[in-house]
């Protein structure tokens, strides 16, 4: 989710913990800190994007991490307030940066919620990135909490009965879309579109091929995108063999892999995330160079396209 819908959803949230403005009101403060705090992991792109992208939503978006990071920024902010109660900041900072953390578990990247415990993304794919319903009910939510709290529980209600809404037809058009497939569909993903709040990006996995595409909401129209071979069970015991391999089968549990023959006798391995199709392409890939004997030479991640390169060890 997108910073600015964060803050918005934060401040919404803070206008609970009573009166006065954000500036005069350490809670309501401090809910919004914590409503933005978990993506202070972007800390890591100084390292670049692999690191970056392989650190994004991990600790930082878990409830350990969250427990770490409210309880440092609420000690500052109870510095800036004397006399305010450090562990009432800590409860609105905590909640804050449960939003945020909500939030990024209903769209398709998901959130490391149960870090170190559980070193997995729980996603729903339910929502955009930017969801202009969502920043339409937090402004009402805010706006009105105070002059009129009727508007404020419509707003959530409101907001409630959208992604009830989006869950059903998720389910339907899943129906339609496994209807279209002229292959026994083994697992169907579907996706919120990245460039349109009506449509859906899918994914179909059968025995032997993939099948990626978009529909609209209502499934009336469905358009085929890609028809892709599963790579035999060596390839992909090849490249998960090796750093990057392992690195993408992280970082995305929906993928294909490619390999072929280059001029110099070597192999190459191509990893392509299927969930974030952009302009006419997939957004992040990595490749994997292997010897004439098959032994990983080198590695590469490329995040959002296939011109922009990080080194991986392989």
């Amino acid at each position: 989710m997108d910073p600015i819908s964060h803050a918005l959803v934060g401040l919404a949230a803070g206008s609970f913990s009573g009166s006065g403005g954000v500036l005069s009101n350490p809670l309501a403060l401090g809910c919004l800190v914590g409503s933005v705090l978990p993506d202070s992991d972007i800390i890591m792109q100084y390292w670049g994007d692999y690191a970056y992208l392989k650190n994004h939503r991990g600790a930082s978006h878990s409830l350990v991490g969250m427990a770490a990071l409210s309880t440092a920024a609420s000690l500052l902010i109870h510095l800036l307030f004397p006399g305010s109660g450090f562990f009432s900041i800590l409860l609105w900072m905590y909640i804050g940066c449960l939003t945020h953390v909500g939030l990024d578990i209903f769209n398709t990247y998901g959130a490391k919620l149960f870090w170190p415990f559980l070193d997995k993304k729980i996603g729903t794919g339910l929502m955009l990135s930017f969801d202009p319903f969502l920043v339409a009910a937090a402004t009402v939510v805010y706006w009105f909490n105070t002059a009129n709290p009727l508007y404020s529980k419509l707003g959530i209600a409101a907001f409630a009965v959208y992604l009830l809404f989006r869950q059903y037809r998720k389910k339907r058009t899943q129906n339609s879309i496994i209807k279209t497939i002229d292959f026994p569909v083994v697992r169907l993903v579907l996706l919120p579109s990245m460039t349109n709040i009506f449509s859906w990006d899918f994914i179909a996995y059968g025995e032997s091929e993939i099948v990626t595409g978009k529909s609209s909401m209502f499934a009336k129209k469905i358009v085929l995108r890609d028809r892709l071979n599963q790579s035999e069970s060596w390839v992909r015991d090849l490249v998960m063999n090796t750093c990057p391999g392992r690195f993408f089968d992280e970082f995305t549990r929906e993928y294909y892999i490619s390999f072929e023959k280059l001029e110099n006798g070597k192999m190459k391995a191509t990893m392509t995330d299927l969930r974030y199709y952009v302009n006419n392409r997939y957004m992040h890939h990595a490749t994997v160079q292997f010897d004439r004997e098959l032994n990983p030479v080198e590695g590469w991640f490329h995040p959002y396209n296939m011109k922009r390169s990080a080194r991986i060890p392989v």
